[in-house]
Formats: C-alpha cells, structure tokens, sequence
C-alpha cells in the first residue's frame, strides 16, 4: 500500500479507532505511540551485482513499558501526526509504507500493510511479514537462469574418498625426495 491510500482512508475515516494487527490474533497494545515516520531511502547492490534503489515510508508503533490507559490514537490523531511531519519534510506519498513493530515476545520488524479492516467504528490495520528473496534468482526468466543466479541451487560435487592406505601406496612426497 503507498502512503498516499494510507492517508487518504484515514482522512476517510475521522476519529475511527486505529487498531493494528502485526500476527494473525495479535495486536499493538491500544495505548501504542506513532513515535516517527521515516522516508528510508535503499541503495543496494544485489549478489548478481546489480544496484537496487528504492524508497519507503516507515512508521514507527512503540508502546510504553507502563501502560496508558487513557492514550489512544485514533485515525484524526494519526492523520494529524503525519500533517505534523509533512509540516517539517513531505513524507514520500508514492512509496510503499511500512510499520515498524516490536515488544517482548515480537521481534522489532518492518511490516508491509496486507489488508485494512473497516468494523464500523474502528479501522484494523492488518500488517504481514515480508519474507527475504534473491533479487538475481526473481530476475531470472527461464529454469536455466534461475539455476545459475548466484543464489541458485547448489549441484551436488562429487565425494573423494581418501584413506590412509591409499595415501601411503601412493607415490608420496618425502625430506629430500626433491618432489617439493
């Protein structure tokens, strides 16, 4: 979802509760805190040497180690924060965004929105994890260019077999043999 739908469907949804679900059944404590959004520019050079360059918006969810009861973030205090930070530098509108998540049982990690889930009188946030890839293998057109992206499956090498009898019958190299 590009940050621009994101926007638009909170300005949709005045003073709706904003909920997000970071694993199928798990929630952000209600009391949570959008505490940045971040423009994250990417400059990277895949295993097959090919740069990559891309932006997203990252927007940060924290929650206080005490509870806060009476803290709530709705849609219009959302919206109202990302007006805050357009005031400052404009958050990039035709980019991806991205939640960034984690407490004591959740790993801290970049979540992709997978669906938005209108209640009635709140919206659902649902949020998924990205899964790593091979940008040099989801290039690849043809099975031939998959299998020989850099990241592509190992062929199996032949085993050598050594002993320590087949060592000594060989011809080996002695001090002063002048092999060496």
């Amino acid at each position: 979802m590009k940050t621009k739908e994101f926007t638009n469907i909170l300005q949709e949804n005045p003073e709706k509760a904003l909920f997000f679900e970071y694993q199928a059944g798990q929630y952000v404590r209600t009391d949570y805190h959008i505490t940045e959004i971040k423009n994250v520019n990417f400059d990277t050079v895949d295993c097959g040497g090919i740069r990559n360059q891309w932006s997203e918006v990252h927007v940060q969810l924290w929650e206080n180690e005490i509870p806060e009861p009476d803290h709530a973030v709705d849609t219009t205090k959302a919206l109202k924060i990302f007006e805050v930070v357009n005031r400052v530098r404009e958050t990039y509108p035709n980019t991806d965004i991205k939640f960034e998540y984690g407490n004591s049982v959740f790993p801290t990690a970049i979540l992709p929105v997978h669906n938005i889930k209108d209640t009635g009188n709140a919206l659902i946030v649902q949020l998924t994890p990205d899964q790593t890839t091979c940008k040099a293998k989801d290039r690849a057109t043809t099975p031939e260019e998959k299998a020989a992206a850099c990241c592509g499956p190992v062929s199996e090498k032949p085993k050598i077999r050594v002993s320590l009898a087949s060592l000594q019958a060989a011809n080996s190299c002695e001090p002063g043999s002048g092999c060496c």
